[in-house]
């Protein structure tokens, strides 16, 4: 696909520190435009981070006087489970200069993501509150995003051909498209030029009702398609794109209407109150593969942000299907037993079929 003229020259990088010596950036990270390091794939993400406030004790929002604030968002909750993969990671994005700004900042620098980032002297950050519901009372979500910096970008601010020099894949959501019709332009903007450069483009429908009418995400996810090589969608997703009902062959007829590389679906059910079952499955030109993995929910957050991280690691790194999938399960069911959006790796391996629930290793 043919590239686009970039805008150089308006790249800020995160906190204006300059790259040391050795030629690595933010987080120990190669700057925009230096070669990444042998055998550590360099993913670059564009989107939005938001501030999550959530209501203590599990309480409903309207009575919550307690609120602890952490930092999450799609793309930079994919970034950094792949610095903890091993992999290297850059994050796009714009941003307030302020405080809040800053707190994203940090958060990103201090789980070893990269950045480069268009500061907003006057925007504002997106803010989402969480009522963390236990069965039979679900988990809300209201969001407090209008008019942040991000949703005010438009194409040309950031120079891809740079950005995305020494990159290996780069990755977006439906989320990002949502924003505004400029975070679209810019979502196609990056995936064009990645396709000529050979860059693997990697995208999550992620589709949020909140924030769009399903007709209009509908639309404006089928114009990002034909740019996309690795797809992630959940059941919903795909039967929102397609209009039919889910099923298998579902992801493989729209793997073969927009020559995707590879369809990973998601998959999750409650067995038990509060025990749900991960599935993970993906369709390939010429094979399908199926991993699954089982957690107890203690944060209903950031599990399939880490499903997409866990997989595009493997897959970059030339895995088998079956382990790509199988890793990506287990990721994503860990991901339950942490509060936050952000993943810790375990230091030990985490058995999803160990049925010794609430044991002590010692």
């Amino acid at each position: 696909m043919r590239g686009l003229p970039g805008k150089p020259g308006r790249r800020l990088v995160a906190g204006m520190i300059a790259t040391s010596s050795t030629g690595l950036g933010l987080g120990g990270v190669p700057s925009a435009g230096e070669p990444a390091s042998a055998g550590r794939p360099l993913v670059v993400g564009f989107g939005e981070a938001l501030i999550r406030l959530t209501a203590q004790r599990r309480l409903p929002l309207e009575y919550a006087t307690d609120f602890t604030a952490d930092v999450g968002g799609a793309e930079l909750n994919v970034l950094v489970a792949l610095a903890q993969l091993g992999c290297q990671a850059r994050w796009v994005s714009r941003l307030p200069r302020n405080p809040l700004g800053h707190r994203i900042v940090g958060h990103a620098r201090r789980h070893g993501v990269d950045l480069d980032i268009e500061w907003d002297a006057d925007g504002r950050t997106g803010l989402y509150f969480v009522e963390e519901g236990v069965h039979p009372r679900s988990t809300q979500v209201l969001y407090d995003r209008s008019g942040s910096a991000v949703s005010r970008v438009q194409p040309g601010m950031f120079d891809w051909s740079l950005i995305l020099s020494s990159a290996a894949a780069v990755h977006s959501t439906g989320i990002t498209c949502a924003l505004s019709a400029g975070a679209e332009k810019a979502v196609l903007e990056a995936f064009e030029w990645a396709a000529g450069a050979g860059v693997v483009t990697s995208f999550d429908l992620n589709y949020r009702s909140q924030l769009w009418s399903r007709e209009a995400a509908a639309a404006a996810l089928r114009r990002v398609l034909p740019s996309v090589d690795l797809l992630f969608a959940s059941p919903f997703d795909l039967e929102l794109i397609t209009g039919s009902d889910t099923g298998r062959d579902l992801a493989q007829d729209l793997r073969r209407t927009f020559d995707l590389s590879c369809v990973v679906v998601r998959t999750q059910r409650e067995v038990s109150p509060g025990v749900l079952q991960v599935d993970v499955d993906a369709f390939g030109e010429d094979q399908v593969a199926s991993g699954s993995a089982r957690a107890s929910v203690l944060d209903a957050f950031g599990a399939g942000d880490v499903a997409v991280a866990a997989f595009l690691a493997h897959w970059l790194g030339k895995a088998p299907l079956e382990q790509a999938v199988s890793e990506a399960a287990k990721a994503s069911a860990y991901m339950y037993t942490i509060p936050g959006d952000t993943w810790v790796r375990p230091s030990a391996e985490f058995d999803a079929e160990d049925s010794r629930l609430g044991r002590i290793r010692r």
